[in-house]
């Protein structure tokens, strides 16, 4: 068995569920991620924006847990074929071994 996660913008989700549901993977999960860029930069911030600390980015990630040849089929679907709203940041997907389950 395998973890497969896809995270990309929160806009990637429904093709993230539409490649699952191509797949035949009845159950998955998701949640919303809000990440921050935490490197000093140097530049000027927003006036809006508190000076100690930064812009928020938002993306989604979905998983599931699948049979080694979906993980592998869907993995391989997109290295041919990336999820993307905006082609220079598609979405990233990881797979892992499931070593155990209880």
């Amino acid at each position: 068995m395998k973890f497969l996660a896809i995270m990309g913008h929160e806009e990637t989700r429904p093709m993230v569920r539409r490649l699952f549901q191509e797949h035949q993977v009845l159950m998955i999960s998701s949640m919303d991620i809000r990440g921050c860029n935490c490197e000093k930069t140097g530049s000027m911030g927003q006036a809006w924006w508190p000076t100690d600390e930064s812009i928020g980015t938002y993306s989604s990630l979905c998983f599931a847990i699948l049979d080694d040849d979906k993980a592998e089929a869907i993995m391989r679907e997109l290295e041919k074929k990336p999820i993307a709203v905006d082609k220079d940041f598609p979405a990233r997907a990881f797979l892992m071994n499931v070593e155990k389950t209880a």
